[in-house]
């Protein structure tokens, strides 16, 4: 009789909704019948949708570090334990009726209120990390992270399981009085003791293990078409980027922006060489208007610019790419990866993002650039160095499975049949059983 899956994921952005539909498309089958849910419509809440339109508009208009604070750290710190003592008993009750035998999560927010009912009806809990670095409400005592890298299990091994967001439930029975002393307990963990107890975690240095939290490494993973193997010369023709020149990509997710602006009138005045700048809009249409205005009136006639809105091709355009510039979203980063393609990403980054800035310098598969103009000189860089930075992306894909049917049989393994293996290194992976290394932690 296959399992009954409930996968969990917030409206907050793609990357939730888009990684969810991918573990759907790996676990329904014969094992497993999955149903995919958005947590506020469990409880009937619609309180994402104004946080999402602010996110939008503050990341087109580039306000970054105000994006940042709002969103990852004041609703975080201020706002997240209100929101969990009033939510939990209605999440509770949703999950009785839907009764899953397996959840898992790719959300923020919620991951609290479902662990507790997890924890005491004893059903498999798991947190897919779509990020590298991370926050404390995406981490839980009782679930099973699953994470693309190691540095993100050590990121989650760093936060203090006694202190009062790990250490004390939430249930449909815990009185006001308790709630309270919750809410007073969290606001002096991280809030009045914030300067030693953060909320994130990035694996940008060695990080002391604090607790024993279970985690899973599985490599990078995006749609199946990102692992499938693609005939660049055909695609060069099909896109008309056989010409020569080399090509780039410009992108800022779907959201668009004015980072794509900005960035084409630099490269146009102060790059150089021959270049198919290809520029990724997105839901943007206004950019998109702007970008084509100022193709007509483009004086440089080195810089091919080629303007798309929103690319079903995306992983195509990818791989005849020779490099990447965009924000450091882990999912374009994922991308990038799996199509060997090196990016050029921003140090002016949410907090949610500095992981992929971590990634890229400690491997050298990229670049960060520290302001637009600096993205210039970087492009330089890796032109100049193509060959360098592919071996640099392919040695750190090596660790890992390289197809997308391996990855399937190790999420089954994970989730489904929940082996106690952890999956390390591709030399030594035997696509058969999807494991080989016992687990420690």
């Amino acid at each position: 009789m296959p399992k009954k899956v409930l996968i969990v994921y917030e409206k907050f952005g793609m990357g939730h909704l888009r990684m969810a539909r991918i573990l759907e498309d790996i676990l329904q089958g014969e094992e497993a019948e999955v149903t995919v849910m958005a947590g506020s419509e469990m409880i009937g809440s619609d309180s994402v949708s104004g946080i999402v339109r602010l996110w939008n508009f503050l990341i087109r208009k580039n306000f970054i570090r105000t994006l940042d604070l709002v969103v990852n750290f004041i609703a975080r710190m201020f706002i997240l334990p209100f929101i969990e003592v009033s939510d939990t008993a209605p999440y509770y009750k949703k999950l009785e009726e839907v009764k899953p035998d397996i959840i898992v999560s790719t959300a923020d927010g919620f991951n609290k209120a479902i662990g507790v009912y997890a924890k005491e009806k004893g059903v498999p809990f798991y947190i897919f990390i779509t990020e590298i670095s991370t926050f404390l409400d995406l981490v839980n005592p009782y679930a099973t992270h699953i994470c693309y890298f190691k540095e993100t299990g050590e990121a989650i091994q760093n936060f203090d399981f006694s202190k009062t967001y790990f250490s004390i439930d939430i249930n449909k029975e815990t009185t006001l009085f308790e709630k309270i002393e919750y809410v007073l307990g969290y606001y002096k963990d991280f809030v009045i003791q914030a300067y030693k107890n953060s909320i994130y975690k990035n694996p940008n240095k060695k990080l002391d293990k604090l607790n024993d939290a279970k985690y899973r490494l599985i490599g990078p993973l995006a749609e199946k078409k990102h692992f499938k193997h693609k005939d660049v010369k055909k695609i060069k023709e099909k896109y008309e980027l056989n010409n020569g020149r080399d090509s780039v990509i410009l992108a800022s997710g779907s959201i668009g922006g004015n980072l794509l602006m900005n960035m084409v009138k630099l490269i146009c005045s102060d790059y150089q060489k021959p270049l198919n700048l290809i520029v990724v809009c997105g839901r943007d249409k206004e950019i998109y208007k702007k970008i084509n205005k100022f193709k007509a009136m483009n004086t440089n006639i080195d810089i091919n610019i080629m303007p798309f809105q929103y690319i079903g091709n995306f992983d195509e355009m990818l791989a005849a790419a020779d490099c990447l510039i965009g924000r450091p979203s882990a999912g374009i980063f994922i991308e990038s990866l799996l199509n060997k393609t090196p990016e050029i990403t921003f140090r002016k980054a949410t907090t949610n993002d500095i992981g992929t800035l971590t990634m890229i310098e400690k491997y050298n598969i990229g670049k960060v650039a520290e302001n637009d103009k600096d993205a210039v000189k970087a492009l330089e860089a890796i032109l100049m160095n193509k060959d360098k930075y592919r071996k640099s992306i392919e040695k750190l894909l090596s660790s890992y499975c390289g197809t997308y049917e391996g990855k399937t049989e190790l999420l089954k393994d994970i989730v489904l049949r929940e082996e106690n293996f952890e999956y390390l290194s591709h030399e030594k992976f035997d696509a058969h059983v999807g494991f080989n290394t016992s687990m420690s932690n």
